[in-house]
């Protein structure tokens, strides 16, 4: 079996996806209609309710879907040396990948570390990252080869 050192490196720089932008105007759009049956409370607060998920969704949206926000992550690269992440601002920092990073089929999420209290995540769907992108960051993932461990994210 060859060593982790020798697999080539991984750069995913996601474009925009059509999905995720559905599944969060969905998700926003069900806490919403969630307010207007809810018992036991005035107009006053589901306003305000009201008014914290619409923020919340322009955040996300903003953050997220768009990834225009400084911090976004807009790129991650792999190597034999571990994980860089390029951000919206331009910068690139070396950063860890938390163990509680999230490996699926169609939406794969990494969790980044960049300090113990700036740790940003990347949302990867499928209609955004070519498959053969995705698949091969999802081996190296699920086979524990880019560094998911607890011991290879230990706290600096």
């Amino acid at each position: 079996m060859s060593d982790h050192r020798s697999l080539p490196p991984l750069r995913v720089a996601p474009g925009p996806s059509w999905r995720l932008l559905v599944v969060i105007l969905v998700t926003h759009t069900a806490a919403l209609a969630v307010l207007v049956p809810m018992p036991a409370v005035g107009v006053g607060e589901r306003l305000a309710l009201g008014a914290l998920i619409l923020m919340s969704l322009a955040y996300v949206l903003w953050a997220q879907v768009l990834r225009q926000a400084p911090w976004s992550v807009v790129a991650v690269a792999w190597s034999g040396q571990g994980w860089q992440a390029t951000f919206a601002d331009g910068r690139t920092r070396d950063v860890r990948l938390a163990p509680s990073s999230f490996v699926g089929v169609g939406l794969v999420i990494l969790q980044l570390r960049v300090t113990w209290l700036w740790q940003p995540c990347l949302l990867l769907s499928a209609d955004a990252v070519p498959p053969d992108q995705l698949r091969r960051l999802r081996m190296l993932l699920r086979l524990g080869l880019a560094g998911t461990r607890a011991d290879a994210v230990a706290a600096p």
